[in-house]
């Protein structure tokens, strides 16, 4: 799997990881190589980003990359209405105080939990 980070960056971040409870809860579920998805506010909005793994935790951010290279990263926005709009990348930087949730093996079209969605 081609992955926009290298192996050193990726040594790192697991170590930073498993400082984190984040890290000790990928620690406990069955396959901690799953892709996963996080849901996140950005602004007064809610964001889903699926197709991703979590490659480290440092300086109060959650990094991602994408878990397979095409599409990428799909972040889904969403609204009142449902999603209204989808974008696309190959790593995600988020900050870890606007983190909603973090699904294991999460349905490919779940609705978000944030607050006020």
């Amino acid at each position: 799997m081609d992955t926009p980070t290298s192996q050193e960056a990726e040594m790192f971040s697991t170590e930073a990881l498993n400082g984190h409870p984040i890290g000790v809860f990928m620690n406990q579920c069955p396959d901690p190589c799953q892709l996963v998805a996080v849901e996140f506010e950005c602004g007064k909005c809610c964001k889903k980003a699926c197709n991703a793994r979590i490659v480290g935790i440092g300086g109060g951010f959650l990094s991602l990359a994408a878990f397979n290279p095409c599409p990428g990263i799909v972040i889904k926005l969403f609204g009142e209405e449902g999603v209204i709009d989808t974008e696309y990348a190959q790593c995600a930087l988020i900050r870890l105080d606007r983190v909603c949730s973090i699904e294991v093996g999460f349905p490919a079209n779940a609705t978000p939990t944030c607050p006020g969605v």
